[in-house]
C-alpha cells in the first residue's frame, strides 16, 4: 500500500519529520523517558557504543547533577518538550 506524502505528513507529522530528517530524537529525549539512573546509564552507554555521542559527553551526562533532573521528565506519549506546543 502506498501513501500520499501530503496525507502521511498530516496524519503522522512526527514520524514524517523523522523520516525526512527534520526531527531525530537525541540522547536527552531518550533520557527523559528513563525511569531510573541505572536505565539512563544504559542508554548513555548505548549511545557511546554506537558512536552517536562521544565518551566525554557520556561521562559528562553521567557525572553531572543534570541527569537526575532529566530522568522521568517526559512520560510515554508526550512528544513535545515542555513549553513548546
Amino acid at each position: 500500500m502506498e501513501w500520499e506524502k501530503k496525507r502521511f505528513r498530516k496524519m503522522f507529522p512526527n514520524i514524517y519529520g523523522e523520516l525526512e530528517g527534520d526531527i531525530f530524537p537525541s540522547v536527552i529525549d531518550h533520557l527523559e523517558r528513563c525511569e531510573s539512573t541505572e536505565q539512563a546509564e544504559e542508554v548513555i552507554d548505548y549511545f557511546v557504543r554506537t558512536g552517536e555521542i562521544t565518551e566525554e559527553y557520556g561521562y559528562l551526562l553521567k557525572k553531572s547533577g543534570v541527569l537526575k533532573e532529566i530522568i522521568s521528565s517526559r512520560k510515554h506519549g508526550e512528544y513535545t518538550k515542555r513549553g513548546l506546543k
